[in-house]
């Protein structure tokens, strides 16, 4: 079971992107590994910018 995992800023995380974004990363693992559609697993997370550091620094 291929599981991806993706964590975006939570107001990338929205009715209409979660479907499209599940959907664009099933077909792309499913086209670079062969593994059937039907046993990839796709997570998408919400993260608030407080909670999210880059380069030492709190985003936000």
């Amino acid at each position: 079971m291929p599981l991806i995992e993706v964590k975006l800023y939570d107001h990338r995380v929205t009715d209409e992107s979660v479907p499209k974004i599940v959907e664009a990363l099933t077909d792309a693992l499913a086209e670079s590994t062969g593994a059937s559609r039907e046993h990839i697993w796709v997570i998408v997370q919400g993260v608030s910018p407080k909670h999210w550091g880059t380069a030492g620094k709190v985003g936000g």
